[in-house]
């Protein structure tokens, strides 16, 4: 376990975009397969000094859940890195949630600083903004969250856990929008179909539907988050939006000021979702 959890912080060093790494990009003796299944926190950014706001500092950032194996060996492990500045930092006991990251953060093998962050949409970005503490000194984080190309084959194998758990949705899903590609319910060989189908085909509408159906499960992922946040930006009545402004709406509650112009989609979300449970707004909504 400790050489697949070396591994998957090595990985995340030369890039989680990535959908494989050869053995030896990492200096690994045997066949790594490595695929992101969470992504978290991922972008560039500026950490400033809650003492002095000139007092600031370039920050990079990557959190993931990456699934790696070597040769027989397999697990999901959670990893992150730290850039402050010319510094490299490792993240531990990392916990994703729905748009929340938390960790602890690392200089070899001592514990230096922490780092919280939470997500909201600003026009059509996710930004993550919190605090970080590093070596007795507590700052406001900020990181734009970075545009990933998700590719065909991690499309594919996360439709095929979709399927492999929801039978009978992944059928609803492929039905609603055409014929299915075969019947995951009664069909044992179909769920490799689908995500071979959906690897050969990923702007099939069949394949779209059922990420989007696998995407409204996994909030905790900053690519679905995008996904569903591109829908939304179109679609603001779609029932994934609903979701995905609950999401956000944690860190209004407590951060209000922020609902300075907000994107149009989340603004109308977030009337319809205190309109059902009879709250008053609070702040300004914005309508970009």
């Amino acid at each position: 376990m400790k050489k697949l959890l070396a591994l998957a912080i090595a990985l995340l060093v030369i890039g989680v975009t990535v959908v494989s790494v050869s053995a030896q990009q990492i200096g690994a003796q045997q066949n790594v397969r490595a695929r992101i299944k969470t992504l978290g926190a991922f972008g560039n950014g500026l950490a400033v000094s809650q003492d002095n706001s000139m007092d600031f500092e370039l920050i990079r950032i990557g959190v993931a859940g990456i699934k790696v194996g070597l040769a027989d060996e397999e697990a999901t492990v959670k990893v992150g890195i730290l850039h402050f500045g010319e510094d490299k930092y490792r993240l531990k006991e990392v916990v994703i949630g729905n748009g929340s990251v938390t960790a602890n953060v690392y200089s070899n093998d001592t514990q230096v600083g922490s780092l919280s962050l939470n997500s909201y949409p600003k026009g059509d970005k996710e930004v993550w903004a919190g605090t970080l503490t590093l070596n007795g000194e507590t700052y406001n984080a900020y990181v734009l969250q970075a545009h990933r190309l998700v590719k065909p084959l991690e499309k594919a194998e996360k439709t095929f856990e979709y399927c492999k758990n929801n039978p009978e949705k992944c059928k609803a899903a492929m039905k609603a929008v055409g014929q299915i590609v075969c019947d995951p319910v009664t069909d044992g060989n179909c769920r490799d179909r689908i995500k071979n189908f959906c690897e050969q085909y990923p702007d099939d509408n069949r394949c779209k539907a059922l990420r989007f159906a696998q995407c409204k499960l996994n909030l905790e992922d900053a690519d679905c988050r995008a996904e569903i946040m591109g829908v939304c930006r179109n679609n603001a009545t779609d029932n994934a939006c609903e979701r995905l402004g609950e999401v956000y709406n944690k860190f209004v509650e407590r951060r209000p000021e922020v609902l300075q112009n907000v994107p149009r989609w989340f603004a109308t979300v977030r009337e319809r979702l205190q309109q059902q449970t009879g709250e008053l707004g609070t702040g300004q909504q914005g309508g970009q």
